[in-house]
Formats: structure tokens, C-alpha cells, sequence
């Protein structure tokens, strides 16, 4: 009925659905921030995808099309988003196909109840149209941050992942297209869903792994946020301690000078009383505790780090303007800066003393930005999501804590080199 040699129709419902797949994929993958790059690579798949599904549906016919769309539609789709994404290949092959999945789930069903409802080609054009802007709509507005929070700790094991969609696909395919259209296959509707119930079971799973790693990266950063705050009680104790002793010191510096002065009063010495005055003030100079924010938190953690640093022979050149009122949490803004100082310090730590030294900047207008360089020695590499690559098991966590703290704040990171100088620069 709606199958019949009807071109336009045919070429309108594949047009749908591979750019409303492309919707799906978009509404909850994280993509580059070069938008006119992004615009102009999509238009290119456009006009591809556009003139080779016209064409091959008018000379080859519509199954052959179909068969022959995972070589000629799929593949290059999934090569052009990710050109256009900000994330592994692995994982972004994961995605597409997760996506293309659930696009060729949604158009055979809604198909398939327009013919058990009567309705005619208009209504499943209609209907097919709607559903895919449905899907579009709650996954941007209610699945995207919720998709990202859980899929960002997750570096590793996207490879094993990314098997799966690519598997079911391939067989939801085949049980769909051989050996005749699914039209012709009476026991293909049995088929096809008893394997989307498959699919949802392992997908359950993977959404369960998924969520296991995310709570623990939670719980890491809640114990790196509590770890920071006992520190900020320890420093505050401390200074208090040390402020104490201080007062009481000065207190007696001031008796022991008050009595001297007395004393030299007594014999009317005026010379003698200023010039014990003088002596004593010298003695009585104090260093005050280093002061580098009003925010408790991140100042003792500036405070551990850069003293830290001081205590390494590093030469540390400040340039400071923190708000009193900080752009985002202080505890986790803490947990920034601490990774990008640790860096610095460890890189700076392998250099001659003469050569160790980092630089800090801060501002908060137009927007709060920070930046901190270090020169360093030998080669890095960046990875596709702009970190620096470290070939040691283990190392680059604090890069990837600092991306997942921009990634969560819409702010913009940049890893660079010049000149022998290791910069980051976070923007919020």
C-alpha cells in the first residue's frame, strides 16, 4: 500500500529519517565549538545525502537502496558527525549507532501502525515527521545533560561498547530487508521486536555500568571537595594558632619595651627612649599569612599549592583578581585550580631551580578567566579533545578533571605550547 512505486514519497521518508537522525545525534552529542566549520561539513552530507538517495532510489529501486544506504548513508554520516563532535571515535561510534538504532525502530513502527490503522500516505508522512520531532525535543531538553553527566567520567571501554549498536543493527537490518522487505515477511514483526526486547535488556545493562561509574566519579569529587575543606579547617586552625602566639608575643615585646621606656623616662634620657622605640618596632615586624581571595576555600588551596611550589625553589609571579563572589562553586573552581597548579608544580619540579617557575592570572571582568604557564621540557602531544597525552598508565587525570569541571560549566578550556611554556586557560 504505502511500498508502491512512489518515488517522492519514498525519497521523503528516507530524507526524514536520516536528518532527523542527525537531530537525535546532535540533540545529545557534545559538538566543537566551531559553528560555521560544523554548518559547512553538514551541509556538504546534506546535499550528498539528498542526491544519492534521489538517485539510487530512481535507477536501483527502493529495497536495493535500502540494502546498500548502511554503505552509502550510514558509514559516511557517521565520518561526517564525527568530524563535527567532541569526543573519542569509539564512543562517538556508540552514539551514531545507538541513535540509528532507535531511528530504525521508530520509523518501521510508526509505519507499521499507520497500516494496521488504515491511514494513508499523508498520515504517515505526517505522523513519521511528528514522531521524530518528539524524540528530538525530549532528548535535547530532558536526556542531553542527564546523557553527558553519566557519559563523561567514562574514558575507557567505549571500543566493547560501541560493538553492540553496531551488532544489533545489523541484524535488526537483516531480519528487516532479507530476503524480501519486511512487507513480505510475515514473521518479521515477531522477530523484530522479540529482538528490540533484547535490545532493551542490554541496553538496561549498559545504562547500569554507566551509572556506577558516574556515582563513583561523584563520590571521588565529593571526597576531593571534603578533602579540600578540612585542609581550609587545618589552614584556619593553624593561621589561628599562629596569630595567638603572635599576639601573646607581642604582648610581651610591648610590656618588656614599656618597661624599658619607663625606665629611661625615669632618668630623662628623650634621645635614648626614641632610639629604643626604633630597635624595638624592628623586632617586632611580623609576616602576615598569604591572602590571595575572600573565598576561604580556594584561598587555602592557592595558598597550599603556591607555598607548595615556593618550598620547590619555584619562582611564582601572581597577577590576582578574584571576586568576592566567584562564578561557581568554590569548592569545585578549588578542585580546578589544584589540578592545573599539581601539574605545573610536577613539571616544574624536573627543570633546574633556574629555571622553575609559574605564572597565575586571574580576572573576573568581562568574565572570569584564569591562566597558568610553566615552562617545560621535551615533547607534548594533544589528543583529539585538546588534552595533552601522557603515555604513563594513570597520569592526565588532571585534565580530564579540568575538562569534566568546564564540560559541566559551559566554560571553554584551552591546552597549549609556545615557546617552551605550558599554558592552560580556563574561560567560564
Amino acid at each position: 500500500m504505502i511500498f508502491d512505486n512512489n518515488t517522492a514519497y519514498q525519497t521523503y521518508r528516507i530524507l526524514v529519517a536520516i536528518f532527523c537522525t542527525l537531530g537525535m545525534f546532535a540533540s545529545t552529542a557534545p559538538m566543537r565549538k566551531t559553528h560555521k566549520r560544523n554548518l559547512f561539513i553538514l551541509s556538504g552530507y546534506a546535499v550528498y545525502a539528498i542526491v544519492i538517495t534521489f538517485l539510487s532510489i530512481r535507477f536501483l529501486g527502493f529495497l536495493p537502496f535500502l540494502r546498500s544506504a548502511v554503505f552509502t548513508i550510514s558509514i559516511p554520516g557517521v565520518i561526517m558527525t564525527y568530524m563535527i563532535s567532541d569526543t573519542s571515535l569509539s564512543r562517538h561510534v556508540f552514539c551514531c549507532l545507538s541513535q540509528l538504532l532507535f531511528s530504525f525502530y521508530l520509523i518501521i513502527s510508526v509505519t507499521l501502525l499507520n497500516t494496521c490503522f488504515g491511514g494513508t500516505l499523508l498520515t504517515n508522512a505526517i505522523s513519521i515527521l511528528l514522531a521524530y520531532l518528539i524524540i528530538i525535543f525530549l532528548e535535547f531538553f530532558f536526556l542531553r545533560n542527564i546523557f553527558l553527566n553519566i557519559t563523561r567520567p567514562i574514558t575507557k571501554g567505549w571500543g566493547i561498547l560501541a560493538l553492540i549498536p553496531c551488532s544489533f543493527f545489523v541484524f535488526a537490518l537483516a531480519v528487516a530487508l532479507y530476503p524480501a522487505h519486511y512487507t513480505q515477511n510475515p514473521s518479521f514483526i515477531l522477530l523484530f521486536y522479540l529482538l528490540g526486547v533484547v535490545i532493551l535488556i542490554i541496553y538496561y545493562a549498559i545504562f547500569q555500568y554507566l551509572w556506577t561509574q558516574y556515582k563513583y566519579q561523584m563520590e571521588e569529587q565529593n571526597r576531593e571537595i571534603l578533602e579540600l575543606q578540612i585542609q581550609t579547617i587545618k589552614s584556619h586552625a593553624k593561621d589561628a594558632k599562629r596569630k595567638s602566639e603572635e599576639v601573646r608575643k607581642v604582648w610581651q615585646d610591648t610590656h618588656h619595651m614599656l618597661s624599658g621606656i619607663a625606665m629611661l623616662a625615669e632618668n630623662g634620657d628623650a634621645e635614648a627612649i626614641l632610639k629604643f622605640i626604633a630597635e624595638a618596632s624592628a623586632r617586632n615586624n611580623s609576616t602576615d599569612s598569604a591572602y590571595y581571595c575572600s573565598d576561604p576555600i580556594l584561598n587555602a588551596t592557592l595558598t597550599n599549592y603556591l607555598g607548595r611550589a615556593e618550598n620547590s625553589g619555584i619562582t611564582v609571579e601572581l597577577l590576582l583578581a578574584i571576586p568576592e563572589i566567584l562564578p561557581v562553586d568554590s569548592a569545585e573552581l578549588s578542585i580546578c585550580f589544584a589540578n592545573a597548579l599539581e601539574n605545573a608544580i610536577k613539571a616544574c619540579e624536573k627543570l633546574p631551580k633556574n629555571e622553575r617557575k609559574i605564572i597565575v592570572k586571574c580576572i573576573h571582568k568581562p568574565t572570569f578567566m584564569f591562566e597558568i604557564k610553566n615552562p617545560y621540557k621535551g615533547q607534548i602531544t594533544f589528543g583529539r579533545n585538546g588534552l595533552p597525552q601522557s603515555p604513563n598508565i594513570g597520569h592526565g587525570i588532571g585534565t580530564r578533571s579540568i575538562m569534566a569541571f568546564c564540560e559541566k560549566h559551559n566554560a571553554l578550556y584551552a591546552f597549549t605550547t609556545e615557546g617552551g611554556w605550558f599554558k592552560i586557560m580556563v574561560t567560564l
